[in-house]
């Protein structure tokens, strides 16, 4: 019998590196699959896993409003899997219970049995004490699936500080400490810092300026000594304009504090500041002192080492709190005593919180989930949405004490509403690169941005994240829409703005070819300015020449004058402010010579500072173009004057 023919061992080898070669090459031809994701859908439907998520700082010490974000798990993963969510980059991160502090951010684990399962988390930062940087920190998502595999994915958070220089109380606050002699707590100066830092948080918020002088002895108050027996009689041994603070350390049985009961208010000139406002306030501390720690670092990266109701007692927030019975949360006030008896129905907490916020037998705002605030600190209560560890100054809290008789800073970015800031949009030219971003300011900033009527010019959008407006036009024309802001706030109301883009070639400024003339020109200014082509930096320009009226007020006007007719569409206008006596008018419009009279051009007349107002119409032939201002705050005037056919 004839045996097969074997093939060589060296032929199988040569065989075998072929296919393993013509595989790998076509292994690596394939197109690589993409790891299994998460989306991350903010508020509005926007997937943010790209743009990351953003977080403000208002004004030093009020928290930050949290974001809440829904987690879509990946469809292409073995379940049911988890997702562990990291905020890294400081300990100040946090989100919504059940969740973990740690040194470096908040944890917190989801937990899906399906593709179609969708859950919500909550973030937010704890505030920053005073003026500082924007900062960029990451989250990241860590998903297990039930084979063991793990997948990876992060985004950023944008962190923005609106504080830029430092917040200080507007009316003066002394202490005196004198009679801290049973406990002796204030000769630490950590104490003392800490302290006075929590009562200088609330004059932070309030718009008051000093009143009268308090004579050295002329302010009379009590302080208790333990278990509030002993009271002793005290009275200020400096003379004051602002507020007087006395504080006294005992060992039992609460801390507290409360206003001078003694029928005697601030004044101003004499007169009786509404309120009406106590004179002087005290602040009563007492702690466990077998059982607690004092914390008195003010430190922002170490706020999540507090324990309110565990070992570590954190004087800042035990101060903040407490000093709010003595600056508002007390009956001895009688306008919180009507704001109780009202049952809580200001309309300003309304209009924030969503419903009354009626206060306790205590007066505190109560404890209970209804009446939490809808920021991540709190000025109460035990319990939160999010880890309570130290207590905070809340806006909630202020627009509570401001029945007391306290105005509050209506200019400080807690208190503005939304709005759209940017007046109009510079010109674009066709086959150019254009970019400009809308402005805004108030609300909690997490804008979305939306043409909702009308549309953009070809080649160009909006970016729903950041409001800019680029791309590259390739039409020349007019476009007319309407933009929409949403600020990340459920109760708030969007707001609109409508502009017109122009585009190309035809707005040629005409303007620098008339001569100029004014019904009053002040004798140190020109009324050559307003149409000498200089582009102002800002309203209150000290650098170039300007077209003033002071001291003249009422109807004044500024004329264009052509040598021959000139066909035109459209004008714009920059308006003169130097704060003092020269101001925006009240109302403008322009008229043009009919070659009989002067007639009004039919618009809408914007009073924008530092941008040009821009009014569009339908075209009229004229030699002449009158700008006539009304004087509204003082006199009038312009920097420059641009007209487009």
């Amino acid at each position: 019998m004839r045996r097969p023919a074997r093939v060589p061992v060296l032929l199988t080898a040569l065989l075998t590196a072929l296919l393993t070669s013509l595989l790998a090459s076509f292994l690596t031809a394939l197109p690589a699959r993409a790891a299994p994701a998460a989306q991350v859908v903010d508020l509005f439907g926007r997937t943010v896993n790209d743009y990351g998520v953003k977080l403000v700082d208002w004004q030093g010490y009020l928290a930050n409003p949290y974001v809440e974000l829904t987690v879509r798990p990946p469809a292409d993963v073995r379940y049911p899997i988890t997702v562990d969510l990291k905020a890294e980059g400081t300990s100040r991160l946090m989100m919504d219970l059940p969740s973990r502090l740690t040194a470096t951010g908040a944890t917190k684990t989801l937990t899906f049995a399906n593709a179609s399962e969708q859950k919500a988390f909550r973030l937010a930062i704890h505030s920053k004490r005073g003026p500082g940087a924007d900062e960029r920190h990451t989250l990241r998502l860590t998903i297990r699936d039930a084979g063991g595999a793990t997948y990876e994915q992060s985004m950023p958070v944008h962190v923005q500080q609106d504080e830029k220089t430092a917040l200080q109380p507007t009316l003066p606050v002394t202490f005196d400490y004198r009679y801290d002699t049973i406990t002796g707590y204030f000769s630490d100066p950590g104490v003392r810092t800490a302290a006075e830092e929590a009562v200088k948080d609330w004059f932070r918020f309030f718009d008051m300026q000093p009143f009268d002088t308090v004579a050295a002895g002329a302010e009379p108050n009590h302080l208790p000594g333990n278990d509030w027996q002993n009271t002793i009689n005290v009275t200020n041994n400096t003379a004051y304009n602002g507020m007087y603070v006395f504080f006294r350390g005992i060992q039992t049985p609460y801390s507290t504090g409360y206003p001078a009961r003694n029928g005697r208010y601030s004044t101003r000139g004499g007169q009786q500041v509404p309120g009406p406002l106590h004179r002087s306030t005290a602040m009563i501390l007492e702690y466990d002192e077998a059982n607690k720690q004092l914390f008195t670092s003010l430190a922002d990266e170490d706020w999540y080492k507090t324990d309110i109701q565990g070992s570590v007692l954190d004087v800042h927030g035990l101060v903040m709190h407490e000093y709010g019975h003595a600056v508002a949360f007390h009956s001895d006030w009688a306008g919180m005593r009507a704001y109780v008896n009202g049952g809580g129905n200001d309309p300003d907490v309304i209009r924030y919180q969503g419903r009354a916020v009626p206060l306790d037998g205590s007066y505190h705002i109560p404890g209970d989930q209804p009446h939490w605030d809808r920021l991540s600190g709190q000025s109460g209560g035990w319990t939160h949405l999010f880890p309570t560890r130290r207590w905070m100054l809340t806006k909630l809290a202020l627009l509570v004490a401001e029945n007391a008789g306290w105005r509050l800073n209506r200019n400080l970015t807690p208190f503005l509403d939304p709005a759209i800031t940017t007046a109009s949009l510079p010109q674009a030219t066709p086959g150019t690169a254009y970019r400009h971003t809308l402005e805004a300011r108030g609300g909690v900033p997490f804008y979305d941005w939306r043409v909702t009527s009308g549309s953009l010019p070809a080649g160009l959008t909006l970016d729903r994240f950041t409001g800019a407006i680029t791309g590259t036009p390739t039409t020349a024309g007019s476009a007319t829409f309407t933009v929409q802001l949403r600020d990340y706030d459920r109760l708030s109301t969007p707001v609109t703005r409508t502009y017109t883009l122009t585009v190309g070639g035809a707005a040629a400024n005409l303007a620098r070819e008339a001569t100029p003339s004014a019904s009053y020109t002040s004798p140190w200014e020109s009324v050559a300015a307003i149409n000498d082509g200089v582009d102002p930096p800002s309203s209150n320009d000290t650098v170039n020449p300007r077209w003033g009226t002071w001291p003249q007020t009422g109807t004044q006007w500024a004329e264009l004058t052509w040598p021959s007719p000139r066909t035109l569409r459209a004008a714009e206008v920059y308006f003169f402010d130097d704060t003092g006596g020269v101001r925006a008018p009240a109302s403008w419009r322009l008229q043009y010579w009919n070659g009989s009279a002067y007639a009004d051009v039919p618009g809408t007349y914007p009073t924008a500072l530092n941008a040009y107002n821009r009014v569009t119409f339908g075209a009229v032939s004229t030699s002449r173009l009158r700008i006539v201002l009304e004087s509204g705050a003082g006199s009038v005037g312009l920097l420059e004057v641009k007209a487009y056919a």
